[in-house]
């Protein structure tokens, strides 16, 4: 394994270390490194031998262009907020900007890379969620238990497409086997407490972005399945259980035990866990984001609720060596205005996902592309097409965005950007603020490797 640093990230031996800000990125971040200007050089001390080495032609060494190109008046205008970045060469390690790094900020949906990479690592690529009928404890009453997943259909077109399973599915089964429904009632029970945050914006739910969670539903609790963006249900095991009383023509019996020691009668599985991690980073779903970090939860044994979460990816990340520094977890959509996450957290996700460690490296093609697919369709016209697969975030309280970018000349760069409402300012965002991100983002690619914002190199 690589040597650890800053706060545990893992990184190669390091053979200098330069801190040298420029001027204007402002007293805060000049502080956290002892004062713009102050140089922090490892001990280059020799030792003594025998026979001193020649030193090496000057034809051998080719020097690294100069790093001149600043973009503090970019992160420093009004409409850029509370910023935070880091940005790193991926292919050296070299830190190119780092504009406190490490203080929490607000994460919008940039959280979702966490939920991804928990859930990968933790689950499996290959694992699929089951819905299941079971009997009931009266005779002819049956019982729909759910699995888990928020992409069960009703049956009719879906966003989740014709792969996801649907009731017409479970129905059918229960016809070929000649079973005999009087009643079906319904057992939510896998996720536990609340099923809508506190924290949450009540609009979000009118606005189609995120509903109540359980672990019955179907196309996410979408009242429009085929439309991302549609009003969500208050009562989604209701509502999946009263599609299913429809279909098989007969009643709605509310919330049931499954008969004990009784074996399943009907069963279908969700796509894999792979699947479900595709469509919540290119399409930011947040339902399927917060039902597979209770799914995390329940594997790691923290419980199955909202509060079982960060707890149980924290575990995960600090077992991947990512750092946790300041890191809570309330959800796994990112919607909270509780979640909190240092740029440092989410660089050293996107460095698992460069390396393809644990084999997390097939997220990057999930990732939406600027000017191509998923929430970053129609941004960053200022960057060619394509050259930044990037997780976007967005909520009243932050615009953030963490990922990847190909320069013109192929170099890859890393980076996770934030810029986020001041504590306590009663502000909320607006559009302006996600073009001072992008604006931001932007610069970085003109700047490319020549960006400068502070100096740290790393071997890897």
């Amino acid at each position: 394994m690589h040597a650890t640093a800053r706060g545990g990230r893992r990184l190669g031996a390091v053979v200098a270390a330069i801190v040298a800000l420029p001027l204007g990125l402002g007293a805060g971040v000049a502080a956290a490194w002892g004062g713009a200007g102050e140089l922090f050089v490892a001990d280059a001390t020799p030792t003594p031998t025998e026979t001193p080495m020649p030193p090496l032609p000057s034809a051998s060494i080719d020097p690294a262009p100069p790093r001149t190109c600043s973009i503090t008046g970019t992160v420093t205008q009004p409409n850029a907020l509370d910023a935070h970045g880091l940005v790193e060469n991926a292919e050296t390690g070299e830190v190119l900007f780092d504009y406190g790094a490490e203080q929490p900020t607000p994460t919008a949906s940039v959280m979702k890379l966490v939920t991804a990479t928990t859930a990968m690592y933790e689950l499996g690529p290959d694992t699929r969620f089951e819905t299941k009928v079971y009997p009931g404890e009266t005779e002819g009453t049956y019982v729909l238990v759910g699995g888990g997943d928020p992409t069960l259909r009703a049956g009719g077109p879906s966003v989740y497409g014709d792969r996801a399973p649907s009731l017409d599915d479970l129905a059918g089964q229960l016809r070929e086997r000649g079973i005999r429904v009087q009643r079906i009632g319904y057992d939510e029970s896998l996720f536990t407490g609340a099923q809508w945050h506190p924290s949450w914006h009540e609009h979000d739910r009118a606005d189609g972005a995120v509903g109540d969670v359980s672990a019955l539903m179907v196309d996410a609790g979408r009242q429009d399945p085929a439309a991302h963006y549609s009003p969500r249900t208050r009562t989604p095991a209701q509502d999946a259980t009263n599609a299913f009383a429809q279909k098989l023509g007969v009643a709605n019996a509310g919330a049931q035990t499954p008969k004990a020691g009784s074996e399943p009668v009907a069963t279908v599985q969700s796509v894999t866990v792979r699947d479900l991690v595709h469509e919540l980073l290119l399409n930011s779903d947040n339902i399927i984001g917060e039902a597979l970090a209770r799914h995390v939860a329940i594997s790691r044994g923290t419980g199955s609720d909202f509060a079982a979460i960060s707890e149980a990816q924290v575990q995960v990340l600090r077992e991947l060596e990512v750092p946790t520094d300041a890191f809570n977890g309330a959800d796994g959509s990112g919607m909270s205005l509780e979640n909190r996450a240092t740029a440092l957290t989410i660089m050293g996700i996107v460095e698992l996902i460069q390396r393809d460690e644990h084999g997390l490296g097939e997220l990057r093609e999930y990732l939406p592309q600027n000017q191509i697919s998923g929430t970053l369709k129609d941004r960053l016209p200022g960057i060619p097409s394509g050259q930044v697969q990037a997780k976007t975030g967005w909520t009243d309280e932050v615009f953030g965005l963490a990922g990847f970018m190909t320069l013109a000349d192929g170099t890859r760069l890393r980076f996770a950007v934030f810029v986020a409402i001041p504590p306590a300012s009663g502000q909320r965002t607006t559009l302006d603020n996600r073009d001072a991100l992008d604006a931001i983002i932007t610069d970085i690619y003109q700047c490319g490797t020549g960006l400068r914002g502070s100096i740290r190199t790393v071997s890897v």
